[in-house]
């Protein structure tokens, strides 16, 4: 445990900001407990800077996250968070280990409808965020960033035991010969091989999925006030009336490029969007 210089208040060891006061431990450490050149190399990678070509500055080139590259920037991702490492490892724990974090989809349909949709739409909405931040909004926090990116449609994940997406397998078709014997229409080629479809589970309680990632969220990590709101309302900013945090405007303009532009590859090949294939 530690105590805040400037209430006094004795907290855990991991926070980052005193939960009275707002101190941040961050900001007032020392020159000793700066991020080390691996985690910033690391950190480099994850917001795609270093790849970007010379001379595109100003462009926010799309990264194409998908099933076969989502682990390696998913784990860069992780790599990158150094100041609350703890907490953050904390969370990664009970998500990989404890519920289907790495393998539910993340909607009843669409693209992203499938195994791993969830991780995949979160990493890529994270680096999405990213870029746009180190262009418009170089001040904010990269942590923050990343928590915010990767967590904020965490509440997909259902909770322990309950997934919130489920697996309806399709039904089989069946025909009826003039023998009256059935036979199964289901056969199992490249072509006809039918498709799990999702269902939301019936068992869990009742909760908009913002509030649920911050409930998640919540238990294992300190979060700011703007961390708060961003996980809270991103998907959905009409009742906050258009007082937004520049957390909040920031991760709702990633998920929406990711959402409507990102995943249809017509309108990025209409509109030309530079494309980085993460290496």
């Amino acid at each position: 445990m530690k105590k805040c210089p400037d209430c006094g208040m004795v907290i855990a060891n991991q926070a980052i900001r005193c939960p009275k006061c707002k101190f941040n431990f961050a900001e007032s450490s020392d020159t000793s407990a700066a991020v080390p050149a691996e985690a910033a190399a690391v950190s480099a990678a994850a917001t795609g800077v270093s790849a970007a070509p010379k001379g595109a500055t100003g462009i926010l080139p799309m990264c194409d996250v998908k099933a076969s590259n989502v682990d390696e920037l998913y784990n860069q991702l992780k790599a990158a968070v150094v100041k609350r490492k703890t907490e953050f490892d904390h969370f990664i724990d009970f998500l990989e280990n404890r519920t289907n974090w790495l393998t539910a989809p993340a909607e009843l349909e669409g693209p992203l409808a499938c195994e791993k949709g969830l991780l995949i739409r979160s990493v890529a909405v994270t680096k999405q965020l990213l870029r746009i931040k180190d262009t418009i909004m170089p001040q904010l926090d990269e942590e923050s960033a990343i928590i915010i990116g990767l967590f904020h449609d965490v509440g997909k994940v259902g909770i322990e035991g309950k997934p919130y997406f489920i697996v309806k397998e399709a039904a089989a078709a069946t025909s009826t010969s003039a023998l009256g014997l059935s036979f199964s229409t289901r056969i199992s080629t490249t072509e006809t091989a039918p498709k799990n479809s999702y269902s939301i589970n019936p068992k869990l309680v009742h909760m908009d999925i913002g509030v649920r990632s911050l409930y998640l969220v919540s238990q294992y990590m300190l979060l700011s006030d703007d961390e708060a709101q961003a996980i809270s309302y991103a998907s959905n900013v009409d009742p906050l009336d258009g007082n937004l945090s520049p957390y909040t405007l920031i991760l709702k303009t990633s998920l929406d490029l990711q959402k409507v532009v990102y995943e249809n590859q017509d309108t990025v090949s209409s509109y030309s969007f530079t494309v980085i294939e993460p290496k």
